[in-house]
């Protein structure tokens, strides 16, 4: 995985870019769609604060570019767009970053078992990667959060221990 500071200049780069594509594009588009890419991106991979500097930063970059074109519709419509694209941007954002980390906290809670586990039809040991068979509590709780606590089923208490006549603690 890529260091942050250089995720953080990718994020620059790939920003630069859509900026470009969209003065390539003119003035008229009325939402920059292209800046949400950057924004995203940067809240996702790396919090909250360097994506608001690019929610902020690209519509104010946007609007200096307007001045640079022959742009119809007046300052003030310029000024309001870019506000709107800040506020925008700026929640794409926050609820991005947000979204990231529920999913990084909720994917170290979950901790599954995956795959086809060779068990022993008679002792129930599972055989693991190196070919050892170990205990089906002991390999579960090496690999996972799971933790055993032993009791009796009614079934096998009536069979193994003495019949039905006796009930097990609960």
């Amino acid at each position: 995985m890529l260091s942050r500071p250089l995720r953080l200049a990718c994020w620059l780069g790939l920003a630069v870019c859509m900026v470009a594509l969209d003065y390539l594009l003119g003035p008229l588009i009325t939402f920059p769609i292209f800046y949400l890419i950057p924004v995203a991106l940067c809240a996702w991979f790396d919090g909250v604060a360097p994506s608001l500097a690019l929610a902020v930063g690209l519509p104010l970059v946007r609007l200096y570019l307007m001045s640079q074109w022959d742009f119809p519709l007046g300052v003030q419509t310029a000024f309001i767009n870019a506000g709107i694209r800040i506020v925008v941007l700026s929640s794409v954002a926050v609820v991005t970053s947000r979204t990231a980390r529920q999913t990084r906290l909720l994917a170290l809670e979950v901790d599954v078992l995956e795959g086809l586990l060779p068990i022993c039809a008679h002792c129930k040991k599972i055989r693991d990667e190196s070919g050892e068979w170990q205990r089906l509590e002991r390999y579960i709780t090496q690999r996972s959060a799971a933790e055993f606590t032993h009791g009796i089923c009614p079934d096998c208490f009536a069979t193994h221990c003495g019949g039905e006549h006796m009930k097990p603690r609960p």
